[in-house]
């Protein structure tokens, strides 16, 4: 699984995921409603149930009965194991896709609301982490005084921003709003050295935008100028309710203007997944020789930079760009994009029309949702940004058991086991490069559950009358605490997820791989079922990221994580020839709306599906025939098992933005790309040469 940088990333995952923020959106195709009409689509807190407690809710489980049997296997296996879900799980109007790992989430989430409800009630006694995610929770709830402070709370800040008047006072600002998270202009975060993984490196990224690609800024089709067109009718409406009167379209006009500048900089895709092409380290003081019309000693200063710390500037373009527009002299147009910076980051702790008018362009028109997610719901997300570990001490306490843990550790075991075998026995492999490869997978460093040092919160004000308070000291502790990370050495065991996140991930750089508790649930991790059902589902999961390591960008890295190259060229040639199948495959396939998949950009992902598979079926080590269950043999529950753990319903909108931007195919490909290159599947189904789910080339890397 790949990353966006720390902040930007989080950033983006708790705007999309609550429904209310910035987003890189497909087009949308409908015209744009006013904030009232939006306020009226959308079912007011008041007037929802309250949630179920998690104790109430369905048990998720491997269910044969999802199966839709009129379907044939060896036609369409998606859709046999998916059809019964699929049908039985329409999309919420809350939700712009459902899927299993939505469903579990949902339970995840029921299960934190009963803790943090009861953290909100508990007395003085309770512990720290008690007090302060009860506090945070109490003070997001309070709507009424969070509606009658409007913007007030952002006011100081944009006083500042208007009051910008060359690039000293913009260096200030950008250096204030990055002390907060808020990724304008440019994104600063630590990171380990691609070249030397023991060294923590700053890296400067691009900023956000509030269009997600390129093509969006500069396109001339009709679908791209009526999305930019939407987006300024957006910008103006935001600026209206901040008070802008007579100057919001104008302002808005210079967002545009100013983004479109910057977008021209921007990498495509797939560029975006190459690591060598955006490693571009140099000092803090030679960056500012580099760039000079943005105030780089000045910046440090503010930041707590040295001159000699080293940068990893990823994309030189981007920054080039940043310098061209400011030394423009398009002050007016800074501040605007600045303004917008501020409150798009801030939107949930302001005005319900402000948090309305975000939701309705970004999850509404760009992503189809149809109706803002209940206030609770939207608040456990900001409370898992601000005090994550917190709840994660508290969830894995009651949802994750020692020996869940242990068996979720034996499974790994077995995984490393199989790829271990795998590597030993890979005949296009050379020599040099297998024993190169078996020794890195001897370093994978697995984490499972939860992290051994949890984050520490201790020393940030949460205050029950303070919502907007909160949201901005906690940020800039998250800040704080990235930048403090650059005077230590590399922490190879530190924790890249929430406990209670539904997660798989993997750090390339820290060759690791690791699986969340919330994650390691059913149906994805059940210890009451078979191997055949956990190893087709979390087993392939975990496989899933162990070949992560080994994949067209995972291949790049040594045992330390370091980027160089320690293949032979006669290894690189092989390995691409058999990458290639799996870009031309994939790129034959449609998302639901009818978007091509891009191969190229779904590669790493592709190769991870069909590695990972191969590694749980390796590691199973199903017995023939065995007993069936429901009518289904353990060969056929462990495909099954697979598929299920991918059924999902998605929105036009999403589908068609993800088929040009997301790395992952689409659930269908991910299920029907992957058993098509296995002849083990064939056999449990017992389908023919011929049959749509054989392919008369089989793609295989590992």
């Amino acid at each position: 699984m790949s990353h966006r940088p720390a902040a930007l990333g989080s950033l983006l995952g708790v705007l999309l995921a609550g429904g209310l923020g910035a987003s890189c959106g497909g087009p949308a195709r409908v015209s744009l409603a006013p904030p009232v009409a939006a306020a009226a689509r959308s079912t007011p807190d008041a007037g929802l149930s309250p949630p179920a407690p998690a104790s109430a809710l369905a048990d998720l489980r491997f269910d044969t009965g999802a199966v839709d049997r009129r379907v044939d296997p060896c036609s369409d296996f998606y859709d046999f194991a998916c059809g019964g879900w699929r049908s039985a799980h329409p999309i919420p109007p809350d939700r712009t896709q459902m899927d299993r790992y939505a469903e579990l989430a949902e339970l995840n989430l029921a299960r934190e609301h009963d803790i943090v409800e009861a953290a909100a009630r508990a007395a003085a006694t309770a512990s720290p982490a008690e007090q302060r995610v009860g506090a945070y929770y109490a003070a997001c709830m309070d709507e009424a005084s969070i509606d009658a402070r409007g913007s007030t709370p952002l006011r100081a800040l944009l006083a500042r921003i208007d009051a910008i008047q060359g690039v000293a006072d913009a260096t200030d600002v950008v250096a204030e709003l990055h002390a907060h998270d808020v990724p304008a202009l440019f994104e600063l975060s630590s990171g380990t050295d691609l070249r030397d993984s023991n060294v923590m490196i700053a890296a400067i990224d691009r900023g956000m935008l509030g269009l997600g690609t390129r093509d969006e800024y500069l396109h001339e089709d009709a679908d791209a100028v009526a999305l930019r067109e939407r987006y300024r009718q957006h910008v103006i409406r935001v600026f209206d309710l901040l008070g802008g009167g007579a100057s919001s379209g104008a302002d808005a006009d210079r967002v545009l203007a100013f983004e479109t500048a910057l977008a021209r900089s921007m990498l495509g895709a797939v560029e975006e997944r190459d690591a060598e092409a955006r490693y571009h380290p140099m000092t803090l003081a030679a960056l500012g020789r580099s760039y000079t019309t943005f105030r780089w000693d000045r910046y440090a200063t503010a930041r707590g930079l040295a001159g000699s710390q080293r940068v990893n500037v990823t994309v030189p373009a981007w920054l080039q760009a940043v310098d061209a527009s400011l030394s423009s002299g398009d002050l007016a147009g800074l501040r605007a994009y600045l303004r917008l910076q501020a409150v798009r980051v801030s939107s949930a702790m302001l005005s319900r029309p402000i948090e309305l008018e975000f939701f309705d362009f970004y999850q509404r028109q760009r992503r189809g949702a149809r109706e803002v997610a209940p206030r609770w719901k939207r608040c456990l997300r900001l409370v898992d940004r601000a005090l994550g570990d917190d709840v994660g001490r508290l969830f894995v306490a009651r949802y994750f058991t020692a020996e869940s843990r242990q068996r979720a550790l034996r499974m790994t075991d077995a995984l490393v086991d199989a790829f271990r075998t795998s590597l030993r026995t890979t005949g296009w492999l050379g020599p040099s490069a297998r024993e190169a490869a078996l020794a890195k997978l001897a370093s994978v460093r697995i984490l499972i559950g939860y992290p051994d040092r949890w984050r520490s919160y201790e020393g940030l004000r949460v205050e029950r009358d303070d919502a907007f308070g909160n949201l901005w000291r906690a940020r800039a502790l998250a800040s704080d605490r990235d930048l403090a990370r650059l005077a230590r050495p590399t922490d190879r065991d530190a924790f890249y997820a929430l406990a209670q996140s539904v997660d798989g991930f993997g750090q390339k750089q820290l060759n690791n791989a690791g699986f969340t508790a919330g994650l390691l649930q059913p149906p994805v991790f059940d210890p009451r079922m078979d191997d055949a059902v956990n190893f087709g589902a979390i087993g392939a999961v975990i496989g899933h990221e162990l070949t992560h390591q080994f994949d067209d960008e995972g291949r790049k890295y040594d045992a330390h994580g370091n980027l160089r190259d320690w293949w032979e060229p006669t290894d690189v040639a092989s390995f691409r020839r058999r990458a290639q199948c799996f870009v031309d495959e994939y790129s034959s396939f449609h998302a639901d709306d009818g978007t091509p998949i891009n191969g190229a950009l779904t590669l790493g992902e592709n190769i991870a599906d069909n590695g990972g598979l191969r590694l749980a079926w390796s590691a199973a080590r199903l017995p023939e025939g065995g007993a069936a269950i429901d009518g289904f043999t353990p060969a056929q529950r462990f495909f099954l098992s697979w598929a299920q753990i991918r059924c999902q319903n998605v929105t036009p909108e999403v589908a068609h933005r993800r088929a040009l931007s997301d790395e992952h195919a689409p659930g269908r490909w991910r299920v029907n790309g992957v058993v098509s290159n296995m002849s083990e599947f064939a056999r449990a189904f017992s389908c023919g040469a011929g049959s749509p789910m054989v392919r008369p080339q089989v793609c295989r890397v590992w």
